[in-house]
């Protein structure tokens, strides 16, 4: 039996708020490994799904596909990769400094995937993605403040995040063309 064994999870459940963390934690098996000698091991095992993660992310972002559908596409990885989500979802919490994984627990927020549905932490998540750089959430905050989901509506707002948006995006379009041209 290899090490990677100790790290499947028995059963899924829902996050309602960061005291269920710990229930799981006592319910479940733990993704982290409880032996010391194999505590780097599991860091470098779970940077490797995130960062696995998050190029399948991108990947199916370039291919146009909705939030919603990447995290149906990221679920069946996790399952393949036999991980527990809210396990993957709790060591993200964590993750401060990649915004993809900002704006993936920004689309679990919204959509309520792995996690109880909610739109204020949606949008959070959203606007430190956006800060770090990410168009696709640049333009959710436009999103939220033009529609009022998870902040109050505010058009000014939405206009100049759509604005911003569409300039990241204009900018990525003309790096990528001097690239190939």
């Amino acid at each position: 039996m290899s090490i990677c064994n100790n790290l499947f999870v028995k059963q899924s459940k829902k996050i309602y708020g960061p005291s269920d963390f710990i229930q799981i934690d006592n319910d479940d098996t733990q993704l982290y490994l409880e032996d010391n000698k194999f505590q780097n091991f599991s860091q470098k095992f779970l940077n490797e799904i995130v960062k696995e993660m998050c190029d399948l992310y991108n990947e199916e972002k370039l291919k146009g596909k909705y939030s919603s559908s990447i995290l149906d596409t990221i679920d069946q990885f996790l399952m393949e990769k036999r991980q527990n989500p809210y396990h993957i979802v709790k060591f993200c919490l964590n993750n401060k400094d990649n915004h993809t994984v900002q704006l993936i627990l920004a689309s679990c927020y919204y959509y309520g995937k792995w996690v109880e549905m909610d739109k204020p932490m949606a949008f959070f998540y959203y606007q430190k993605s956006s800060k770090m750089g990410n168009d696709r959430a640049t333009y959710m905050v436009g999103y939220c403040y033009e529609h009022g989901i998870g902040v109050e509506k505010n058009e000014y707002n939405a206009f100049i995040y759509y604005q911003i948006s569409a300039n990241m995006v204009t900018l990525a379009v003309q790096i990528t063309l001097d690239i190939v041209i």
